[in-house]
């Protein structure tokens, strides 16, 4: 595996960390080769500076947060510098706020089957996602989870991220996840009332990762319950 460089990215990159909040480290590598290992409170990343490179012409988010936030730890080649010099945004997110649509859906329909933490993480996932794919189609993205409430309007969306540390139950989380749709217009009556099979179907069309990956999680988890 070879490194060329590793930056810092998230709520330390920010300075805006809290206590239980993650070490987000990105290594860009010369090679093919894509990982991510999470162990306790750090999370490592591992991408090839060619589809970093294609993420920042192509405008994809990820790539944003990364040019706009990251910190350099290690970057003799200056690898960072040149990611922001080449990113462009798109003209517009609408896939981005359209699979976090369908996913916040499912949750609010079928969240019960996940445990509270994972239900809690992922409805997170959607509202931050709409809010940033939003901001970015303004050409001013905000990723930090309390500058994100601060320019909602969603009260629902600003309990959820400004409490998104705190323990609540199923229910609780799904009716504010289900409000913040509403709120900030992004319901759809095809989707919301689809059944789960529907929904998977939907996920695979539009290549969902996250919506996918995560009913794999469950899936896998209540198997090995059962086992």
């Amino acid at each position: 595996m070879q490194v060329a460089a590793t930056l810092l990215f998230g709520s330390l990159a920010r300075a805006d960390q809290s206590e239980g909040s993650d070490t987000d480290l990105l290594m860009i590598g010369l090679t093919e080769e894509t990982r991510h290992v999470s162990i306790a409170h750090l999370s490592l990343f591992l991408y090839p500076w060619s589809q970093l490179e294609e993420g920042a012409r192509d405008g994809d988010l990820f790539v944003c947060h990364l040019a706009r936030e990251a910190k350099p730890l290690i970057d003799p080649d200056n690898y960072l510098p040149r990611l922001r010099q080449v990113f462009q945004f798109r003209s517009s997110y609408a896939a981005e706020i359209a699979r976090a649509r369908d996913f916040g859906w499912f949750l609010v329909n079928f969240g019960a089957e996940l445990n509270p933490q994972l239900l809690t993480k992922r409805a997170l996932w959607c509202v931050r996602t709409i809010l940033i794919a939003k901001s970015a189609e303004e050409r001013d993205p905000v990723f930090a989870p309390e500058s994100l409430a601060e320019r909602t309007h969603s009260l629902s969306a600003q309990n959820l991220l400004r409490n998104r540390r705190s323990p609540r139950d199923e229910s609780a989380v799904r009716n504010a996840l289900r409000q913040f749709l509403v709120d900030v217009g992004v319901d759809d009556h095809s989707v919301e009332h689809a059944d789960r099979a529907e929904f998977i179907e939907r996920f695979t069309a539009t290549a969902n990762k996250v919506a996918l990956q995560t009913i794999r999680q469950e899936e896998y988890s209540q198997v090995s319950y059962i086992a």
